[in-house]
């Protein structure tokens, strides 16, 4: 187990976690899955048994009725083993049901939900197409409005997260002229047995290969209107929450996968001995180690606050947590291995397994650009304003505290900049708007981290968090230099991008 103290539970998810940890300890092995590529049968069988699959989904039909925190907790947990798992079971409860859950009607609700929560049927969640991936309003699938009343579906999906293993696919789809919207997009259900559906054959992957991954294709699906979920035409509310779930919980994967690195760098530098002492005592490795701890200290403290927060908080800082969740946990698991040296390198230590599974993390869930210029437009345009710390920990954290505050008032400070020098037009300034989205990032873990530590007491927490308050500072300072003058750009583009309509 990690030193690094876990999300503190409440009275179901500790004893579930820990029935989780003893399942998991004999029963997955994350290597065994990556060579086979596929997740044993036991292995979702003995998930069912535990009731994992309707953690989140309500009593009334078979689920354990718990929330996004505890659910969070879980996908951590098994993320500590194998990462194809924790994917799983993540999309599952997150993007998979959580549409259903949260705008199904009654009948849907029966319909689906006693068989999901048992885990006899798996959920899958399908937006991303050929040519469209993060941008949403661009989607090619289309469901039209048949004279019966029914919708006919027409389309590719790809990169379908369960798409092998679900019997239930929630889609989002462009639906023209439905519910009054010209341009409008709905969200629509598909069962694997419907006529015409085709799912495609598993993609052959860099990680997370016990995940499953398809493409699904959809030739005159005829879906009763029975099977839009929510409002129709009006897909993007529910978009926003669906996604705001899936990112927390993949969040949660990524420390997870952080915990289970430093493990083993625990491990490593206290036995491994070189120069005539262990690494643990040299002065460089011991830094190297304590940014690592910094980094998921900041990673447990954000998504623990992100899935307590309502609505309206989730939708912005659920970005904010998956952006700098999958960037730290690739920083920590590269880290650990390079501190194991050329052992690193080699399967056996389950590293290089690891390396390849967090990949991914920084472009599904949207792509890490993308939401880092979504959440400084978001900045931009925000009226909240954030409560200081100073005054709001006790006296023990005061110093922090005020780094805290300071860091803040540096991003507020450039954010108040933009405005004045830009105006309105800001917003046709994406680079300006992806750094301030990137320190934004690097406020709300220092944030987080300051509050956990005050929280804790723990000397070793306040440390970490200190630690990461002076990596941010460093980060934040680098991200808010002025960009690179585009004119340099095309410039040094010119001869390998000469064409007039790939310039921006």
């Amino acid at each position: 187990m990690s030193v690094l103290p876990h999300v503190p539970t409440d009275e179901v998810a500790g004893p579930l976690c820990a029935e989780v940890t003893r399942f998991a300890a004999r029963s997955i092995d994350a290597r065994a899955i990556d060579r086979a590529g596929a997740i044993p049968a036991g292995v979702l069988g003995g998930l069912a048994e535990l009731g994992l699959f309707g953690l989140t989904l309500p009593a009334a039909h078979g689920g354990a009725g718990c929330g996004l925190l505890t659910a969070c907790q879980v996908v951590a947990e098994l993320a500590r083993f194998d990462r194809s798992v924790a994917v799983t079971l993540g999309l599952h409860l997150g993007l998979g049901t959580r549409g259903l859950v949260a705008f199904g009607t009654s009948e849907q609700h029966e319909r689906y939900l006693p068989s999901l929560a048992a885990g006899e049927r798996l959920a899958a969640f399908a937006t991303t197409e050929p040519q469209a991936g993060s941008d949403l309003s661009n989607l090619a699938t289309r469901a039209l409005e048949a004279a019966d009343g029914s919708l006919v579906v027409n389309g590719r999906k790809v990169f379908v997260t369960n798409g092998g293993l679900a019997g239930l696919y929630t889609l989002a789809v462009a639906t023209p002229g439905l519910g009054g919207r010209e341009r409008g997009q709905s969200l629509v259900l598909v069962e694997r047995g419907d006529a015409g559906l085709t799912v495609e054959a598993e993609e052959c992957k860099l990680g997370l290969k016990g995940s499953s991954t398809t493409g699904l294709v959809l030739e005159d699906v005829r879906l009763p209107s029975s099977r839009l979920l929510g409002e129709p035409g009006w897909a993007a509310k529910g978009l926003a929450h669906i996604l705001s779930w899936g990112r927390t919980l993949m969040s949660a994967g990524c420390v997870g996968t952080a915990r289970a690195a430093l493990d083993k760098v625990h491990g490593q530098v206290a036995h491994r001995r070189q120069f005539g002492k262990p690494l643990a005592a040299l002065e460089v490795v011991r830094e190297q180690v304590a940014l690592l701890e910094a980094l998921t200290f900041g990673m447990a403290a954000l998504v623990d606050e992100v899935a307590r927060a309502d609505d309206e908080a989730l939708l912005g800082r659920s970005l904010a947590a998956k952006v700098y969740s999958s960037e730290s946990a690739w920083r920590v698991v590269d880290g650990a291995i390079q501190l194991h040296g050329g052992l690193g390198f080699i399967e056996d230590t389950g590293l290089a397994v690891m390396l390849r599974d967090v990949r991914v993390t920084r472009i599904f869930e949207g792509a890490n650009d993308v939401l880092l210029s979504h959440l400084g437009a978001g900045e931009l345009t925000r009226t909240k304003e954030r409560a200081p710390l100073t005054g709001a920990v006790g006296l023990p954290l005061a110093g922090l505290a005020t780094k805290a505050d300071a860091l803040a008032a540096q991003v507020e400070a450039r954010r108040q900049e933009l405005l004045a020098r830009y105006k309105v037009g800001v917003f046709r300034q994406p680079r300006w708007m992806h750094q301030l989205g990137g320190a934004c990032c690097w406020r709300e873990a220092v944030d987080a981290a300051v509050r956990r530590a005050a929280v804790s007491a723990r000397p070793e927490d306040v440390a970490r968090a200190s630690l990461l308050t002076l990596r941010a500072s460093a980060e934040v300072s680098r991200l808010l230099e002025e960009p690179a003058p585009r004119d340099l750009v095309e410039v040094a583009l010119s001869d390998t991008l000469p064409f007039p309509e790939v310039r921006p």
